[in-house]
C-alpha cells in the first residue's frame, strides 16, 4: 500500500514553477504553502522524467458544464505542447459545483481510459475530499496514473513521440477523461469491523501473515483492528484514509511478486523482501507478538518513501529492520543496490 506519499529527491527537482501557474493554480488558497509547493514540484518531475504534463485548477466560481469548461482550459494551456507527444491531464476541480474533472490527452487515452480514469475518481480521490484532505488527494489520485503509465511504459504500450502533436485539428485532447461528483470535508464513513475477525489473525510465520493481508486487501476490509496489524499499525490506520483504489492497487501488486518473497528473521523482528530491481514492490516487516507475527505498518510509514516513479526507498538506514538488509549497499538517497563482488 502507497502509505506514504512521493518525496521528491534533491537531484531531481529543476525548481519552483509556481510563479507562472504551469502546474497548479489556487486562487482560492483551498491547499497550504507546503502542499502546493510540493504538488507542483512534483508535476514538475513527472514532465521531465516521465513526459507528462500534469496540470490541477482549482475554480473560484462554479461553471455549469465542467466537461466543457476542461477542454477550453487544456486547449488555452496547451497541456502537451511541452511533451514530445500530446501526453498532457488536467485536473478541474468545482468546489462550488461539488465536481471534478479529469482531462485526458490525446496520446495518453490509450493509457488512461474513460473507466480507469472514472474508477480513480471515484476510488481515490473522492474518499480523500470527502475526509477534507484535498492535497494528499490530488498526490494519492496522480500516483495511481503514474503506477498506470509506468506499467504502459513496460510494455512499451506508452506514446514516446506523436505523430501529430497538438491532436486533431490542433486541439490537445478531444474529451476523453471523466468528471465525479466531489464533496469536500463531508466525512468518510467508518471502516467498520471485518465480518470475521478470526480470519485475520497472526500467524505462526510472516508468509502465512501476508497472505491474510492480501486477502483483506481483495476484500477491501478496511477495520484498522485487525489482530495481523501490530498495535502501532492500528493505530496507524485508524487516522489513515485507506481506498478501495489503493487496496485494488497493492492486491495486483502484491498478488503477482508474494511468491518471489523472501524472508528474513532475526529475534521478534522479520521482513519479506522481493528482489531489488523490482522497486515497485516495497518490503513488508513484521513483529513477533505473543499470537504470533504481525505487520509492522507503522514503522513502514517512518523508514520507507516513494519517489516520483513510486519507486521506493529508505529515508534513513537506521531502523530494526536493516538486518534483512546486510547483503546490499545503499546510494545516498535510500535506494537499494546488489554488493558486488571484489575480483
Amino acid at each position: 500500500m502507497r502509505i506514504i506519499f512521493v518525496v521528491l529527491l534533491f537531484g531531481l527537482i529543476i525548481g519552483c514553477s509556481a510563479s507562472n501557474n504551469e502546474f497548479l493554480e489556487d486562487p482560492a488558497n483551498l491547499l497550504s504553502v507546503s502542499e502546493k509547493e510540493h504538488i507542483e514540484e512534483y508535476y514538475e518531475v513527472l514532465l521531465k522524467d516521465l513526459d507528462i504534463h500534469f496540470k490541477t485548477v482549482f475554480l473560484k466560481d462554479a461553471v455549469p458544464d465542467i466537461d466543457q469548461k476542461a477542454v477550453e482550459f487544456f486547449d488555452r494551456y496547451q497541456l502537451g505542447e511541452k511533451t514530445r507527444a500530446a501526453k498532457g491531464v488536467l485536473l478541474l476541480v468545482d468546489t462550488h459545483g461539488k465536481q471534478v474533472r479529469m482531462e485526458i490527452g490525446y496520446d495518453l487515452e490509450g493509457v488512461f481510459p474513460d473507466g480507469f480514469v472514472g474508477y480513480v475518481e471515484e476510488q481515490q480521490m473522492v474518499p480523500f475530499f470527502a475526509a477534507g484532505k484535498v492535497g494528499p488527494g490530488v498526490e494519492a489520485t496522480v500516483e495511481l496514473l503514474v503506477a498506470q503509465a509506468m506499467a504502459a511504459k513496460e510494455k512499451a504500450d506508452l506514446v514516446e513521440e506523436g505523430a501529430d502533436k497538438g491532436g486533431v485539428g490542433a486541439h490537445y485532447s478531444g474529451g476523453a477523461g471523466a468528471k465525479t461528483a466531489i464533496n469536500i470535508g463531508s466525512g468518510l464513513p467508518a471502516k467498520g469491523v471485518a465480518v470475521n475477525p478470526a480470519d485475520f489473525e497472526a500467524q505462526s510465520e510472516p508468509r502465512l501473515t501476508l497472505e491474510k493481508y492480501l486477502i483483506a486487501l481483495s476484500q477491501h476490509v478496511k477495520d484498522p483492528n485487525l489482530g495481523i496489524y501490530t498495535l502501532e499499525t492500528r493505530n496507524f490506520f485508524k487516522r489513515w484514509v485507506v481506498t478501495d483504489a489503493q487496496q485494488d492497487n497493492e492486491y495486483r501488486e502484491l498478488s503477482e511478486r508474494i511468491s518471489q518473497g523472501s524472508v528474513e528473521i532475526s529475534g521478534e523482528k522479520a521482513v519479506i523482501l522481493f528482489p531489488v530491481d523490482d522497486r515497485q514492490t516495497s518490503p513488508y516487516f513484521f513483529h513477533k507478538g505473543p499470537d504470533g507475527w504481525m505487520l509492522d505498518f507503522s514503522g513502514m510509514s517512518r523508514w520507507i518513501r516513494f519517489n516520483h516513479k513510486n519507486q521506493w526507498h529508505f529515508k534513513t538506514l537506521e531502523h530494526p529492520y536493516m538486518f534483512a538488509f546486510e547483503k546490499f549497499v545503499f546510494d545516498c538517497h535510500g535506494f537499494p543496490h546488489e554488493r558486488r563482488n571484489k575480483s
